[in-house]
């Protein structure tokens, strides 16, 4: 059990913060010293990919909406300034990893074009835990292999960017690195979500 489960359990709900190196920290001022991000509320889920395809980056919002793209730039490289921006013939993604203290991830993060939640695509494919002879899959996985890191329903084209998915994937890959120690994933999300 974490700290911050066993607090909660005790009616102290403790802020999750995610560090520009991808780190999942509770103490505010050791997050504050870390340039953070708070964490938005969201829902870890699994089954089929939501994600529309990216076969139309003419009317891609970030092509059509300069001042998004401006504000989801500013926000990637504020919180997670080692990511790399790609942006060939039209497209638009980031890449980078995420170190979450127990383990590096690298990830592609790509917004949709329809500014619906980014699709997160870890470097590694293979995710999973040995257990004897198979390895089983995680929860909280699409059958696309991509991370969900959150509901659709949790996501708000007005208010989040990209770096919103990327800390949501660092709070994803949190809970996965417990969850291929002890086999018990630790959260469903953070915050008040259904």
């Amino acid at each position: 059990m974490t700290l911050a489960t066993l607090l909660r359990h005790v009616g102290v709900d403790v802020p999750r913060y995610v560090t520009v190196d991808g780190r999942i920290v509770l103490d505010s001022a050791v997050a504050e010293a870390r340039a953070p991000m708070a964490l938005a509320p969201h829902r870890f889920h699994a089954g089929d990919d939501p994600s529309p395809s990216r076969n139309a980056f003419d009317s891609a919002w970030w092509n059509v909406e300069p001042d998004a793209r401006a504000a989801d730039e500013i926000a990637m490289r504020m919180h997670f300034p080692s990511f790399v921006l790609l942006d060939d013939d039209g497209d638009y993604a980031w890449a980078g990893e995420l170190n979450t203290g127990r383990g590096r991830f690298g990830i592609l993060a790509m917004p949709q074009t329809d500014h619906s939640l980014p699709s997160i695509v870890p470097r590694h494919r293979g995710l999973g835990r040995n257990e004897g002879k198979r390895c089983r899959k995680p929860p909280h996985i699409y059958t696309t292999g991509n991370l969900c890191v959150a509901a659709t329903a949790h996501w708000n084209a007005n208010s989040h960017t990209t770096a919103t998915a990327v800390a949501w994937a660092a709070h994803w890959f949190a809970a996965y690195a417990e969850w291929r120690m002890n086999g018990q994933w630790p959260t469903e999300g953070y915050g008040a979500v259904a």
